[in-house]
């Protein structure tokens, strides 16, 4: 018995994955897409392209990251909000350790919109959970030893 899936199954799977990214774009929708595909971002090998080519997924990924530095301070960050922007984060980090996508990542200076976070000194298990995801995308950037990275970093 064949533990790979059909044909029929991946493209039901990749057609659910193209709807998800879609999904990202609209508010409604955004918080179930952004579980979906961070639950996928292991087992879609060119889902980091997919996310950083696709019209207004990255301005979404960004939109939530963005929307809560007001709970940064004063510390009211909810698990829940710490659970979804984290799931963002998460296919952010997946972008930036693609090595098709990470070189554009970095020049679009995304790695700046995650500073605030790691400047937080709240101890809360929602915060310590938002400096770690952080750190990962970070993290997801230096592990590749290119000059070209590294000077970007750095500037």
């Amino acid at each position: 018995m064949s533990t790979q899936p059909s044909p029929a199954n991946q493209t039901v799977e990749r057609e659910k994955v193209y709807m998800w990214i879609l999904e990202l774009t609209n508010p409604e929708t955004r918080e179930n897409a952004l579980l979906e595909l961070s639950k996928k971002r292991e087992v879609v090998p060119d889902l980091a392209p997919m996310l950083w080519n696709s019209f207004g997924t990255t301005a979404a990924l960004l939109q939530e990251i963005i929307n809560i530095y007001p709970a940064i301070n004063p510390p009211t960050l909810t698990a829940h909000q710490s659970n979804r922007v984290c799931n963002a984060l998460a296919l952010l980090q997946c972008v930036a350790s693609h090595s098709e996508t990470r070189s554009q990542f970095l020049l679009a200076h995304v790695p700046l919109f995650l500073y605030p976070f790691l400047h937080t000194s709240s101890k809360t298990r929602s915060f310590e959970y938002l400096r770690l995801t952080s750190l990962g995308v970070i993290g997801a950037l230096v592990k590749v030893s290119k000059q070209k990275i590294v000077f970007v970093s750095l500037q």
